[in-house]
């Protein structure tokens, strides 16, 4: 079960709309490098002390520490829901879209790509909290705003996540309850996170075939296991196929059992024992399943995720 801190994120200020994309990305870069400056003073240190330290900050091992380390070829029982009450299933229309985490009592960390194109459509949404059946049970809120990550690009691996905003404060329960952040930045050598998500059945539009794998038991929450590929490793898979990573993301290698290919569960949760380390994205290799690609989380604990995020929070 996570233990760690979790930050009081609620009670906020609205915070303001920028008038395009652009804007925001310029925005935050303001924002960003006042951030680091503002940190570096209180630590004392400078920005060159601080890159020195993340980069050569190795941590050898890093483990979920999770009893029940895999549960996708069963049920997971309500009393399970205690080790993960920070699971959200996001709808729309009543059929779950994608998974989140909670981290404060109005805000859930998602994925970008699959909201980057709502904007009137929002009002279809909520989300599913404190229930490891994604149709019945737990509290269903509506969400009442989105704020996608100034660097994102649509199509693209980098930056894939975003901040949910409930319309409306959830009260705290054994089976409901947010998930700290992880605050290790270094440079990871081998890992094994815990994730936890429901099958998508509706994919951009469309309804998944009838036998594909995850129509089994696909109302039920599932936890698996997922090992880090080593960054130098994943860099070259993915310059094999013209794609580039940056210090945002991380690579898993892709679930097998009671999943189809190409089909990551955008918006699931990436967690160890420290807490939550990131959010699966939604993105798919142009060449897959020709050429199949690792699974990509948005590493919250990044400099220019975690500066953002700490942004939005602190103006709401």
């Amino acid at each position: 079960m996570i233990t760690n801190e979790v930050t009081n994120y609620d009670n906020r200020r609205e915070v303001k709309e920028d008038s395009s994309p652009e804007q925001r990305r310029a925005n935050f870069v303001v924002d960003e490098i006042n951030f680091v400056r503002e940190n570096n003073e209180l630590e004392g240190t400078n920005t060159t002390e601080m890159n020195t330290v993340n980069e050569t900050a190795t941590i050898e091992n890093v483990t979920c520490n999770y009893q029940n380390s895999s549960t996708e070829e069963e049920d997971v029982e309500t009393s399970y829901l205690a080790n993960y009450p920070f699971s959200v299933s996001i709808q729309k229309r009543g059929a779950h879209y994608v998974s989140g985490a909670l981290i404060g009592k109005r805000f859930i960390l998602s994925v970008a790509g699959e909201f980057y194109h709502v904007r009137d459509s929002l009002k279809l949404f909520r989300a599913r909290l404190g229930s490891v059946d994604c149709k019945r049970g737990g509290t269903l809120v509506p969400i009442k705003k989105i704020e996608i990550h100034p660097y994102y690009v649509y199509g693209k691996p980098n930056f894939d996540v975003a901040l949910l905003r409930l319309a409306s404060p959830v009260e705290y329960s054994d089976s409901l309850r947010p998930i700290g952040i992880s605050k290790i930045n270094g440079k990871v050598l081998s890992a094994k996170f815990m994730t936890t998500y429901w099958p998508r059945i509706v994919l951009k539009g469309k309804t998944i075939p009838e036998t594909a794998k995850e129509r089994i038991k696909h109302n039920r929450m599932r936890v698996s296991t997922q090992k880090l590929i080593p960054v130098d490793k994943c860099n070259k898979i993915m310059k094999a196929i013209n794609e580039h990573i940056n210090e945002s993301s991380l690579c898993l290698e892709p679930i097998v059992t009671h999943h189809s290919e190409c089909m990551p569960d955008a918006g699931a949760p990436v967690v160890a024992e420290d807490g939550l380390w990131g959010i699966t994205s939604g993105w798919v290799a142009p060449t897959c399943p020709t050429f199949a690609a690792p699974t990509i989380f948005t590493r919250i604990s990044s400099i220019s995720v975690r500066s953002w995020l700490d942004i939005q929070l602190l103006n709401i």
